[in-house]
């Protein structure tokens, strides 16, 4: 593709049209002219052979020379006869023998600087016939000099003529299309360094005057989106601002809550534990005083508030541990261990440590666990972690049999998943009560309980499945939920088969945030 500035382009394409136009104006009159010169040749040569035909020509076949003109009769044998060593003749002897209207035939030639006319005439019979050929060959002079000052005429003439075209050509289209154009590149420039406030001054009222307002048009439209632009970005830093006053509260309002979570284990755990302990030991002595003694006494009333104190302790304290475990997890405080475990083994276990309270709840717990299950390289701690909290939530919300007229169920199952990645899912199974769908995204909330009336009947954090949730995620394991209101619920944890091959960088990572929010040192 041709390259350069656009006054060279113009200039050479359309030059070059002006050119291709000029040759061809010129060529006409030039083979016109070139026509007319040899027609009048033609006129010459008949006049010559009329003039010889009136003298004695001699017999046919010989040649007669004069002056630098040839001439020769021949008859139709032997114009034959000659054919092959002149083609000139054969060519004559074609058209004149094939048309009886033919009269005569001309050829003319350059030879060197000498423009060479070959004329044959017909002589006919009564009947039509080719009785004879007058063949004429001949140099003029006069005509190569005309035919020479024609062509040197007419290609100065063409000169003159694109000498002259060209530069009016090439001020016209400065005039009408470059200085337009340079006026528009240069606004352009100024436009890319940033001045708005430019506009391409056009009036030659066409498309570039068009072309002019509509970039006018379109700069005008710019410079209203960059004031608008403008005043959002300073909305935009006055809200950072604002946003940055708010994080540094925010962060420390997270470093006070970590000192006081930090405290609270040895300010809160210690009195607490001293309470337990000390309630414990006065209910034995309660025990041991109320033993045989008539019911409804003072010393069962001892120990039924002594019984109240120990239980009221321990819900304490187990909500401080929950607050100080998931005060830990958000810190990134949190430490895996990694270990190949046994479904199977793990799940019985689980089952033994729930089966105390589901007794005396009444309340039947299955294990459903295939033998072949693969062992899974995970947290064992975190997972019966979550899985124990599925167990003792379902224990506790699935009503008796006289609540509901049919025997309260807890299964286990674990099965091993198939498809691009290895996983398995355990879930626990019950027929409580079930969750409403509106509530089921909610109970993974943290304090958030579905009996949270006074007089709930269930006692608990509601933060057991919140840590559920935050340990799921650190296992690479998700955890689904369905239930059915009055049919019961599933809570599945689905994992992989390892986690060694997970990317570590990514728990790590947000690891150090929940760290920093927190304001605390993340442990290596």
């Amino acid at each position: 593709m041709l390259r350069g500035s656009l006054a060279t382009k113009c200039l050479v394409l359309f030059g070059s049209a002006i050119v291709l136009i000029v040759l061809g104006a010129l060529v006409f009159p030039w083979l016109r002219m070139n026509a007319l010169i040899d027609a009048g040749q033609l006129e010459v040569s008949r006049h010559l052979v009329a003039a010889w035909a009136r003298d004695d020509m001699g017999e046919t076949g010989g040649a007669v020379e004069h002056a630098g003109i040839v001439a020769r009769r021949l008859t139709p044998e032997e114009a034959v006869g000659q054919a092959a060593q002149d083609p000139f003749v054969g060519r004559a002897l074609t058209a004149l023998g094939g048309d009886a209207r033919a009269s005569d035939y001309q050829e003319a030639r350059w030879a060197w600087l000498e423009r060479e006319y070959r004329y044959a005439s017909a002589s006919r019979r009564l009947s039509g016939e080719l009785d004879s050929i007058v063949v004429l060959e001949r140099r003029s002079l006069q005509a190569s000099r005309l035919l020479i000052l024609n062509s040197v005429y007419l290609s100065w003439a063409g000169l003159i003529v694109i000498a002259l075209a060209l530069p009016v050509f090439y001020l016209i289209t400065r005039k009408l299309v470059l200085r337009p154009v340079r006026r528009l590149t240069r606004a352009a420039e100024l436009v890319r360094q940033g001045n708005l406030t430019i506009r391409a001054d056009i009036t030659t009222g066409d498309e570039f005057e068009q072309l002019a307002e509509t970039i006018n048009s379109m700069l005008g439209d710019l410079r209203t989106s960059d004031e608008r632009l403008r005043a959002i970005n300073a909305a935009l830093d006055l809200r950072l601002t604002e946003l940055a006053e708010n994080n540094s509260a925010l962060y420390e309002a997270a470093k006070l809550k970590g000192e006081f979570l930090a405290n609270v284990s040895h300010e809160l755990r210690t009195p607490l534990n001293s309470i337990i302990g000390f309630t414990e030991l006065l209910m034995e002595m309660a025990k041991a005083d109320a033993a045989g003694v008539e019911a409804g006494g003072t010393a069962h009333k001892r120990v039924r508030y002594l019984e109240n104190i120990q239980t009221g302790g321990r819900n304490l304290l187990g909500l401080i541990d929950s607050l100080l475990e998931l005060a830990r997890i958000e810190a990134g405080r949190v430490e895996m261990h990694i270990e190949p475990m046994s479904l199977k083994s793990a799940c019985e276990g689980l089952v033994g440590l729930i089966y105390p309270l589901a007794q005396r709840q009444g309340v039947e717990v299955k294990l459903d666990v295939p033998d072949d299950l693969p062992l899974v390289e995970t947290d064992v701690r975190k997972f019966q972690q979550v899985i124990f909290n599925f167990l003792s939530n379902a224990v506790k919300f699935t009503r008796p049999r006289e609540a509901t007229g049919r025997a309260p169920t807890v299964a286990l199952r674990a099965e091993r998943l198939r498809g691009e990645e290895e996983r398995v899912r355990v879930s626990v199974i019950d027929n409580g009560p079930g969750i409403p769908r509106e509530e089921q995204d909610r109970v993974f909330e943290k304090f958030y309980q579905l009996d949270r009336g006074h007089t709930r009947r269930h006692e608990g954090t509601g933060l057991g499945l919140a840590i559920s949730k935050e340990l799921a995620s650190l296992l690479h394991a998700e955890i689904q939920l369905e239930s059915e209101v009055g049919r019961g619920s599933m809570f599945s944890l689905i994992l992989p088969l390892s986690i060694k091959g997970m990317p570590a960088a990514e728990s790590r990572l947000e690891a150090r945030f929940r760290a920093a929010l927190a304001g605390r040192r993340e442990f290596e």
